[in-house]
């Protein structure tokens, strides 16, 4: 079914402004959305109530309306998430295509496992203590449980009743050279960054993926919020956030922020 979809991506963004004002305003009216829609609501119950990840409930709403908006203007969009975690945003995405006629071919960069903490708390005290690259994993939320990811994917995609083989899967880091070497020559319409969150690994991953992005697609950098006017909404880490300072650099202008979320299109 092809669900009339209001307001559109293009009405949000005719009259967006960048303040504290309309930041509060557009993530009380896309949270919502979401939960005013039994498809976007029921998906985000589901991620809630079972511990699937994390975000907002107002970037379902913010996803309708760019996926929409991008069908309208490349037609069959192709998706790329880098950090999978337990499966949030690939499965919402193929659920959008599903119910609202989008075409979407999804790409995923996943290593399917953890980063568990150690389990002495005084291991883990000498080592914020003198160790700064794992102070800064601490800080900025890098570290996860061992679980079987793919498993908790796959049983995501499924009780949505979604394909999971339909999602190409690149396994490893983003930073991993198989990885890089895998979607050398790929290009996105869309590309989704919440793998490592330390200022180096967004940066790499701004640098080495923006670029994939197609003339008039774009870049979402999630926790990138820290420095937006707004107090409705968690800001994110800010190592990403200044990350987020090289996309115009490399031809991209901020079009839309909603909560820690911030969406560029590549001009």
């Amino acid at each position: 079914m092809n669900l009339l979809i209001t307001p559109s991506f293009e009405d949000i963004i005719a009259g967006y402004q960048n303040t504290a004002e309309d930041n509060d305003r557009l993530f009380h009216q896309l949270t919502s959305l979401t939960w005013s829609d039994p498809i976007l609501g029921g998906h985000r119950r589901h991620v809630e109530d079972n511990k699937l990840g994390y975000g907002d409930a107002a970037f379902h709403a913010m996803w309708l309306r760019l996926l929409d908006y991008a069908r309208k203007r490349f037609g069959q969009i192709s998706l790329l998430e880098i950090g999978v975690f337990k499966g949030q945003v690939i499965s919402l995405w193929a659920l959008i295509g599903r119910n609202w006629d989008i075409d979407v071919r999804i790409t995923a960069i996943t290593p399917f496992e953890g980063r568990p903490m150690p389990r002495s708390r005084l291991i883990t005290w000498i080592r914020s203590r003198f160790d700064f690259k794992f102070r800064e994993n601490l800080r900025n939320g890098n570290f996860y449980e061992n679980c079987d990811y793919e498993a908790v994917v796959k049983k995501l995609f499924g009780r949505f009743d979604l394909d999971f083989w339909k999602v190409r899967l690149c396994r490893g880091y983003s930073t991993d050279s198989h990885v890089q070497l895998e979607l050398s020559n790929a290009t996105f319409h869309i590309v989704y960054v919440d793998g490592d969150h330390s200022f180096d690994g967004a940066l790499q991953d701004f640098k080495t993926y923006g670029p994939k992005v197609v003339r008039g697609g774009w870049l979402v950098a999630d926790d990138a919020g820290s420095f937006i006017p707004g107090s409705a909404f968690w800001k994110g880490h800010e190592a990403v956030s200044r990350a987020v300072n090289i996309l115009p650099e490399i031809g991209f202008r901020n079009v839309l922020n909603v909560g820690h979320n911030r969406i560029f299109e590549r001009v």
